[in-house]
C-alpha cells in the first residue's frame, strides 16, 4: 500500500574526408578541393556531483521570490507584513522599492518581456480586506479576516540612489476574498509569461478550501490555473470564455498549491504543486483540464483521511511525476545555460520539506527524478542570471540569498 557551507557532495549522476576526385582519361587536370579543417566536437558535459554555496549576499525576513535582472542586480519580494521588495546588488547593497501596493506580503515578481524598454514588472501579493464578505471555512472566527491574493503590474523607476514603483494596474485578484486558519492560506501566486510574451500565466491557490464544489466550480478562480493578457485583459481563445457563468480567465482547474510554474523549452507548461500528506506533484498545464484536487491526490489529509489516488479513467489529470515523502516545492526553473551544461532542458526545483534541490529529466510529456542534493535548509526560490549562474534563495526569518556553483 503506498505510503504515499561548502555542501558535501552528492552522489554521482549517470544521468568525413574528403576523397580526391579520380582524373578522367584525357581531361584536365581535376581541382582537388581543400579539405575542410574537421569540427571541433563539443565537449560532452561533465556530471554536477555536488553543490557549494556562497557566502550570504543578503539576509530578508521571510523572503519568497527571486529575480535576476539583465545587469545582474536581483529583485527580492518577502512575504513580511507589509510586503517588501528590493533591489539587490551582487555585493549586497540593498535598496527598498518603494511605492508598493498596500500588503499583507509579496509573493512572486516577474519582469516584462520588454522591460528593457518598458520598465514594467509584474508581481503577486497578499491583501487582508476586512470589508469583503465572510466566506470560507474559517468565516466564523472573529479574530481572523478575509484575504486574498492579487496580481500587479507598475513601473520600476531609479534614481539618485532610489527605487519606486509608478503607473500601477491590478491585473489579477482572486475571487471570492477568503477567510482562512492561521498558516499558509495556499495562496498560489507564480507568475510566467508564455515563450512569445503574449499571455501571463498565474496560479491561484486552493485558499485551503477543501470541497469540490468549490474548487470545480468555475464561478470563482480558487484552485485554478488563469490565463490573462499582460494588460489583464482575457484572451478570446480560453477554454471557459464561452460557458455560461465562468470566469473566463481560468486556463485549468483542480488545483491546491501551486508554487512552481515555468515554460520547458519545448514550449510546455509546467507546474509543481504541493500535495497535502505525500503527492506533491509535477503537471503539464493543459487548457480546460481538471487536475482533480481535492477529489483525487497521491497524497492524503491524514491516516485516517484518505484521498482516493489517481488512478487512469478517473476524468482527471494526473500529474507526471509524484513525491512521497513530500518535498514541498516552491521555486522551479528550467536551466537553459552551460555553467551547469549537464542540466540543459531540465526542469531544477527548491524543497522546502527536502531542504535542497530537486533536478527532474523532461523528456516531451515525461518526468523522472533524476538527482537531488541536501543543502541544509529550506529552499524557498531558484533564478538563473543572464550568465547561466544559479542563484537561490532560502527560507524564515533570515532568509539568504546564495550563489550555488558545480562540483564535477
Amino acid at each position: 500500500m503506498r505510503r504515499k557551507f561548502y555542501i558535501a557532495l552528492a552522489a554521482a549522476l549517470l544521468c568525413g574526408s574528403c576523397g580526391d576526385e579520380a582524373p578522367q582519361p584525357g581531361g584536365p587536370s581535376p581541382v582537388i578541393p581543400t579539405p575542410s579543417p574537421t569540427p571541433t566536437p563539443s565537449p560532452t558535459p561533465r556530471p554536477v556531483v555536488g553543490l557549494l554555496q556562497s557566502p550570504s549576499i543578503a539576509v530578508f525576513a521571510d523572503p519568497w521570490a527571486v529575480k535576476v535582472m539583465p545587469d545582474g542586480r536581483f529583485l527580492v519580494t518577502q512575504r513580511s507584513n507589509p510586503g517588501a521588495l528590493s533591489l539587490v546588488t551582487p555585493e549586497g547593497r540593498i535598496t527598498p522599492v518603494t511605492a508598493l501596493p498596500d500588503s499583507i506580503g509579496l509573493l512572486d515578481v516577474l519582469l516584462a518581456p520588454d522591460f528593457a524598454s518598458s520598465r514594467l514588472i509584474y508581481f503577486s501579493y497578499v491583501v487582508r480586506d476586512p470589508s469583503a464578505e465572510r466566506v470560507g471555512r474559517a468565516k466564523d472566527e472573529p479574530s481572523l479576516f478575509p484575504e486574498r491574493m492579487m496580481v500587479g503590474r507598475a513601473k520600476l523607476l531609479e534614481a539618485g540612489g532610489l527605487a519606486s514603483l509608478t503607473d500601477f494596474r491590478e491585473v489579477f485578484r482572486q475571487m471570492p476574498t477568503i477567510t482562512t486558519f492561521p498558516g499558509s492560506g495556499e495562496p498560489g501566486g507564480r507568475l510566467a509569461f508564455s515563450p512569445d510574451g503574449r499571455y501571463l500565466y498565474i496560479t491561484s491557490g486552493d485558499r485551503q478550501e477543501l470541497e469540490r464544489g468549490v474548487l470545480f466550480d468555475l464561478a470563482n478562480n480558487l484552485g485554478k490555473i488563469v490565463r490573462v493578457f499582460p494588460d489583464g485583459s482575457i484572451p478570446a481563445d480560453n477554454p471557459f470564455v464561452s460557458t455560461a457563468g465562468a470566469r473566463p480567465e481560468i486556463w485549468s482547474l483542480g488545483h491546491r498549491n501551486q508554487y512552481g510554474l515555468a515554460f520547458a523549452p519545448d514550449g510546455r507548461l509546467w507546474s509543481s504543486e504541493m500535495g497535502p500528506k505525500g503527492g506533491d506533484e509535477l503537471n503539464i498545464l493543459l487548457p480546460g483540464r481538471n487536475y482533480g484536487w481535492p477529489a483525487v491526490s497521491n497524497g492524503d489529509h491524514s491516516p485516517d483521511n484518505i484521498i482516493p489516488d489517481h488512478s487512469p479513467g478517473d476524468g482527471y489529470e494526473a500529474p507526471r511525476f509524484n513525491w512521497t515523502p513530500v518535498i514541498a516545492p516552491a521555486g522551479m526553473l528550467f536551466y537553459r545555460g552551460q555553467e551547469f551544461a549537464d542540466w540543459r532542458g531540465d526542469a531544477l526545483l527548491t524543497g522546502l520539506v527536502s531542504k535542497g534541490l530537486v533536478r527532474v529529466r523532461i523528456a516531451g510529456e515525461t518526468a523522472q527524478e533524476v538527482q537531488r542534493f541536501d543543502l541544509g535548509a529550506r529552499m524557498r526560490d531558484i533564478a538563473e542570471g543572464p550568465d547561466g549562474a544559479l542563484w537561490i534563495l532560502t527560507d524564515g526569518p533570515a532568509g539568504e540569498l546564495k550563489r550555488i556553483t558545480p562540483t564535477f
